[in-house]
């Protein structure tokens, strides 16, 4: 520290603002140029996403009975608790299409155009040469029902709470929701 002071007090003002505005613009042309200059990805980083990884709809549905079950034993007057939750459909898997879209015009009548669109699904090769085709996302299934047998269920005070608390949670009507002891 003793030397940079040293060094700077030899340095009049206006030098050093100089400096000080060289070395900014120095750093910012490197910065820039660094941006043009092609760098290798690491293993763990690549240059397209991993799709996503389908969920079975048994596997949702339990973490939610779970995520409940915890959320539930933490209101006051709840105690024990178990959750069943119903669902209304199966999950939906949508794939990643690309969409190939062509006009021709018909020899047949003049003016007459023909639209013709082709849907192919994206598909990836794994590294052990597997194929597959993109999952772009999962659509889970809605939720019917909600069923909390709780001990403290017999009390209203209780009842109204896990039914506000699972309603506001899942995002679905109060009156799906049955709370008993």
């Amino acid at each position: 520290m003793e030397i940079v002071k040293k060094f700077l007090s030899g340095i009049s003002p206006d030098r050093r603002r100089r400096a000080i505005v060289a070395l900014g613009l120095i750093g910012l042309t490197l910065i820039f140029i660094s941006s043009f200059i092609p760098h290798e990805r690491g293993e763990t980083e690549t240059a397209a996403q991993p799709p996503p990884e389908a969920v079975s709809e048994d596997d949702y549905r339990k973490t939610l009975e779970q995520e409940l079950i915890e959320m539930i034993s933490s209101i006051d007057g709840a105690g024990s608790v178990k959750v069943m939750i119903t669902m209304d459909s199966t999950a939906e898997d949508i794939f990643a299409v690309d969409k190939n879209e062509s006009e021709s015009l018909s020899s047949s009548q003049e003016g007459e155009k023909r639209r013709s669109a082709e849907n192919e699904y994206v598909i990836v090769k794994g590294k052990d040469g597997s194929e597959q085709a993109v999952l772009k996302k999962q659509r889970m299934p809605e939720i019917r029902g909600v069923l909390v047998v709780c001990s403290g269920g017999a009390s209203s005070v209780t009842r109204e709470k896990v039914t506000q608390a699972v309603a506001g949670a899942l995002g679905v009507e109060r009156s799906k929701v049955v709370v008993t002891n």
